[in-house]
């Protein structure tokens, strides 16, 4: 009677049909954990990144089965060379835009990342400078765009606003120009191209819905009331 194969069995065999050897059951599993541990794979980040990266393409299908298995759910966006891992329940059919994206983070980090998929799209278009496919912002460009387009600024002290520019960086969104007085309104940073796969279009569409939305209801009584003035004033000439 043979024993049953053993998963490690299983699975240096299927990396060997699919890598000739060059991905070998060890390297699997750091990329897996390197995965877990941060979330995300950018090709453009660094050299040993770039190494994960690539060794991790060869062998998405099993990384993307070994997931699916935990519940999680990988995404590869092909255009950045970037490969994300979403936690159970971020990829549920009927959470979409700004409810998948305020699932798994803080307030400050949801509406940052907004504001910064809103600027990297505007130098999409042409309004602003993208270099090396980078866009060069200040915190205080950023905070005028959180007013704009959901209601709120940055956190008001330097630390907090430093902490949020380090999970920002974390998340493969942003790269420091300088770490010198980090969190001040003048700090410039880098935000980066993984921000158009972090940020979906739904999400985007989402946020701009509502900033119409409150435009739409902003108060219009001091218009109205020059309009009345204009009017008895062009009536009290006519008489």
């Amino acid at each position: 009677m043979s024993l049953p194969t053993s998963f490690h069995t299983l699975l240096e065999a299927r990396l060997t049909e699919r890598t000739a050897g060059a991905v070998s059951r060890k390297r699997f599993a750091e990329i897996c954990n390197r995965m877990l541990a941060s979330g995300i794979i950018w090709r453009e980040h660094s050299r040993p990144e770039q190494a994960l990266y690539d060794d991790a393409s060869m062998v998405e299908e099993l990384l993307r089965e070994w997931f699916d298995v935990l519940g999680f759910s990988l995404v590869h966006d092909v255009d950045a060379n970037l490969l994300r891992l979403y936690p159970p329940g971020d990829d549920q059919e009927d959470e979409e835009g700004v409810k998948r994206l305020r699932a798994r983070l803080s307030r400050d980090v949801v509406a940052a990342a907004l504001g910064l998929r809103f600027l990297y799209t505007e130098a999409l278009t042409g309004k602003r400078e993208l270099v090396n496919q980078e866009l060069a912002i200040s915190l205080e460009e950023l905070s005028q765009t959180l007013v704009s387009l959901v209601g709120m600024t940055l956190p008001s002290s330097m630390a907090d606003r430093g902490q949020l520019l380090r999970e920002l960086r974390k998340l493969r969104l942003i790269r420091f120009k300088d770490t010198d007085g980090l969190g001040q309104m003048d700090t410039l940073v880098s935000v980066l191209r993984p921000i158009l796969s972090f940020v979906s279009d739904e999400a985007l569409q989402d946020v701009l819905r509502m900033m119409q939305g409150r435009q739409s209801a902003a108060p219009v009584a001091a218009p109205a009331a020059n309009t009345a003035r204009a009017t008895d004033s062009d009536t009290a000439g006519e008489g």
